[in-house]
């Protein structure tokens, strides 16, 4: 059984005041003081726990009252008590809350519903569309890069289904100098596959060299996080005054699994 300890203190003193209790609602308890409860009256809780009222209440184990009504939605009840609002929705929850949901818990309750007010909504710092124009790039070229690693084990899958090795290497020049892409290697060989990525890839040639050398790390953590079959090696090469490449390798290993494959398909339900 659940127990979930919301306590409110007197900011004042900070004492805890008034009589600690324990709410059961629906098998899920919560702990607070009477004084939070009867800070507002007019509500059913506020009315029960008036002294008046104290010899109608029936505990169990000394101080606990069992509530028969939902003990998730619960917590935004006591909410009310502790901040004088309800707020929806509240982060960090596994659960769907609608404010249908707690206007009839509010009803039963005897909070008034304009009591129930919506989470800030947070503005997030607007981006330069100049700016996002640069990023939008990198994105591309990033995601270009994870599509072809994954149509070459596409591909390879098709005939090598146990497991299979296979790298590319694709070189990028300095664009001062002949710029772009200059070249792709696929091991195990194939022409298709070579053609394709080719294509795919070139039109990113131009700003590839500076990329690389700007992000060059970052792209190669994002790869191999999203892909744990791929490994990473980027090189930089200088030949003279003002021959310089970098070179990109992507080498992906995968070995069949059942396990992992059972856990990855349909055939296991998910929560």
């Amino acid at each position: 059984m659940e127990t979930l300890q919301i306590l409110t203190k007197d900011t004042a003193n900070g004492e805890c005041f008034g009589e600690r209790i324990i709410l059961n609602v629906g098998g899920i308890k919560y702990e607070t003081y009477v004084s939070t409860l009867t800070t507002y009256p007019t509500t059913l809780l506020g009315t029960m726990f008036q002294e008046r009222n104290k010899a109608l209440l029936k505990p169990t184990n000394g101080n606990e009252y069992f509530i028969d009504r939902d003990g998730y939605l619960f917590r935004y009840i006591l909410q009310f008590y502790r901040k004088n609002k309800i707020i929806l929705p509240v982060t960090g929850l596994d659960l769907t809350v609608t404010r249908k949901d707690l206007e009839d818990e509010c009803d039963y309750f005897q909070i008034p519903h304009n009591a129930i007010i919506n989470a800030p909504i947070v503005t997030l710092p607007r981006i330069s569309p100049i700016r996002k124009l640069f990023a939008d790039k990198l994105d591309s070229f990033v995601k270009t890069l994870e599509s072809i690693a994954i149509n070459i084990a596409s591909t390879m899958l098709k005939h090598h289904f146990r497991g299979f090795k296979s790298t590319i290497t694709i070189t990028f020049a300095q664009e001062s100098y002949i710029g772009g892409m200059t070249s792709v290697v696929i091991r195990p060989k194939n022409d298709s596959l070579t053609r394709s990525t080719w294509k795919i890839m070139s039109h990113h040639g131009a700003m590839g060299y500076f990329l690389l050398e700007q992000f060059g790390e970052n792209i190669g953590n994002y790869l191999t996080n999203s892909m744990p079959e791929v490994s990473w090696e980027l090189n930089h090469k200088i030949y003279g005054v003002r021959e310089r490449f970098y070179d990109i390798t992507l080498i992906i290993d995968f070995d069949f699994n059942r396990e992992k494959t059972l856990a990855d398909s349909c055939l296991v339900k998910r929560n």
